[in-house]
């Protein structure tokens, strides 16, 4: 079998590889990392234990921990918010730390400490973390108990004035204090991970959770996982999580693929993960675990689900959720997760994409408290009829012209309305949004009624445009993106907007067509992707008529071709190809910055509803 190939973006050379492992090691620009990181080992480190105190000396700085009892249980500290219901004795665990010359020690108190209390095995260790500072840094970290949960870790460092400050890093997942590691020719990095991933698209085993990186400087902590500087570490965990996932039998794919994702959108190869990502994902409702609407929503009261309705607890696809999810845990922009979930590649030049279809409105995530909604964002056939008769309505939209334009909405609002409560399903916002057995089915139903009664108002190139096939549709839109008369993040969904139709307009205008009107009739969309040509067989010729017995008509000389006459072939010939003359291509430069005011106004989703 020969071997795969990627191909390397930086370089345009085409790399040759063998399994999943060579997808994840390249970092950007297809380069190797050439030095690996090393874990920094601490100046000293030592563990509390059963003791009542502990004391550590190192580069300078001696620090110590002492278990004292107290009445002051309710007190805030480095750990522990103020607690109005305290109890009324505990012990405390407290951090003094004193550098060479320095008078007094600086005391930060951390919490109660014991098993009832909710923190032990505490942990203290003295590292150097910051090359600028005089004196190395404290590092404190303790189990707060759980299967799975949590450390806590805080550093304490001296701040530029000399003063000593703490600096929290957070709970993380069980598993000890969190690693300090060098890369090579940087500052060291404290290694935390991503907490957010776990137990979200798999089970606790089967999660892959994105490293984040914290540089300390000057008392202070700064999340530096998106620095260009420690890239090649995101690219050793990458490899690393990888050979991980592949030992375990590949189980869960959806827990490893979300890490993936995350990780290369991070390294700024984000389209390539994800389509590496789509073919291999598990159905949601499959894998058990996904990001539902209600998850989405941004209060720990309705996140929990008590006001979630059932349909917004089922969780959305795959790619959908992830997508969701990655923009709310700013790895991606809402930009690019709209570009992925409407990415419809076609397979060569001028054809046309095919599904799945996304409604003409954001999935990330649906509107709240709509049903409808969320079954066109899970139902690409039930998106399929809503854009089949979007391209009727924003035809008639067009033609109607602005003064029309709010007649004609109200009346279609009330039409759908009709149309959806005739197929039982939830009216947006009321009660339950609980969509019956055969509402996807219904509602398609629907949508076609509608568009044979609306599209009866339509005459001329708006009547063509509203009969193409959907995907032709799109790929037509599309190409206007390719020519630049649209932006290149314009989700290409077949909504022929105000700037779409300025776009049309433009290349109407560039192409010397007879009508500048913003449709684009049959002949236009002829020139503008001309169709697959059919081959055909040749006729049998007919055989030559029969002579005249009596016929002497001397034979007249073939009908000479004049020059001019060519020419007005060849530019015919040209206009109806599968590309564009050279002043024509100018020309639709200059008209598509004439248009740039009408496509920047315009949605970025072809134009505005």
């Amino acid at each position: 079998m020969s071997q795969p190939f990627l191909h390397d973006a930086a370089t345009g050379h085409r790399l040759a590889v063998s399994g999943l492992l060579a997808l994840v090691i390249l970092s950007i620009g297809g380069r190797l990392a050439h030095a690996a990181s090393t874990i920094v080992p601490a100046l000293a480190e030592a563990s509390l234990g059963d003791r009542a105190r502990l004391d550590l000396a190192a580069g300078g700085l001696t620090a110590s921990i002492t278990l004292k009892p107290s009445t002051q249980c309710g007190a805030a500290m480095a750990w522990q918010p103020a607690d109005p219901n305290p109890s009324s004795t505990c012990r405390i665990a407290t951090l003094s730390v004193r550098a060479k010359g320095q008078a007094r020690p600086a005391s930060f108190p951390l919490a109660p400490y014991g098993q009832d209390a909710g923190f032990m095995d505490l942990r203290v260790s003295i590292q150097r973390l910051d090359a600028t500072s005089a004196v190395p840094q404290i590092m404190v970290s303790a189990y707060t108990g759980g299967a799975h949960c949590c450390e806590v870790t805080s550093i304490f460092g001296r701040g530029p004035d000399g003063q000593w400050v703490h600096a929290d890093l957070g709970m993380q997942d069980g598993g000890g204090p969190p690693a300090i590691v060098a890369v090579p020719g940087h500052d060291p990095v404290i290694v935390t991970y991503d907490q957010a991933f776990l137990y979200t698209f798999a089970s606790h085993a089967g999660s892959f959770t994105p490293v984040i990186l914290y540089r300390y400087h000057d008392g202070a902590l700064t999340n530096v996982s998106d620095d260009p500087a420690y890239r090649s570490y995101l690219v050793e965990d990458l490899a690393k999580q990888t050979r991980q996932w592949e030992s375990s039998g590949r189980s869960e794919p959806n827990g490893y693929l979300a890490y993936y994702v995350a990780t290369r959108a991070r390294l700024g190869q984000l389209s390539t993960a994800w389509a590496h990502m789509l073919p291999r994902a598990q159905n949601s409702t499959k894998s058990g675990f996904g990001v539902s609407p209600c998850s989405l929503k941004s209060t720990e009261e309705t996140a929990n689900g008590r006001y979630c309705s059932k349909a917004d607890r089922i969780p959305l696809p795959f790619p959908q959720g992830l997508a969701a999810f990655l923009t709310r845990n700013d790895y991606i922009s809402a930009a690019q997760a709209r570009a992925l979930l409407s990415d419809r590649p076609a397979t060569g030049a001028g054809s046309a994409p095919s599904g799945p279809y996304h409604p003409d409105f954001p999935c990330d995530p649906p509107p709240a408290g709509n049903g409808v909604a969320t079954m066109l964002c899970q139902d690409s056939e039930a998106a399929r009829h809503e854009l089949m008769f979007d391209q009727v309505y924003y035809a008639l939209r067009h033609q109607v012209g602005q003064d029309g334009w709010k007649d004609l909405r109200q009346q279609v609002v009330a039409d759908e309305n009709m149309a959806n409560q005739s197929c039982g399903l939830p009216v947006p916002g009321a009660g339950a949004q609980t969509i019956p057995p055969n509402g996807a089915a219904c509602y398609g139903d629907a949508m076609d009624r509608l568009s044979a009664q609306y599209r009866v108002r339509l005459s001329s190139a708006a009547l063509a445009e509203s009969q193409r096939p959907l995907d032709r549709h799109i790929a037509l839109q599309k190409k206007l993106v390719e020519l630049g008369l649209l932006p290149a993040d314009t989700v290409v969904d077949g909504i022929y907007g105000e700037a779409t139709r300025a776009a049309i307009t433009a290349w109407q205008q560039a192409a010397h067509r007879p009508r500048t009107d913003g449709f684009l009739s049959d002949d236009d969309a002829a020139i503008l992707i001309p169709p697959p040509q059919v081959a055909t067989t040749p006729a049998t010729p007919a055989p030559p008529p029969p002579m005249a017995a009596t016929a002497n008509v001397p034979s007249q000389p073939a009908p000479q071709t004049t020059r001019a006459q060519t020419q007005t072939q060849t530019q015919t010939q040209a206009q109806g190809g599968s590309s564009l003359p050279i002043k024509l291509v100018f020309a639709i430069i200059l008209a598509g910055l004439a248009a740039l005011i009408a496509i920047r106004v315009g949605r970025k989703r072809g134009g505005n509803p």
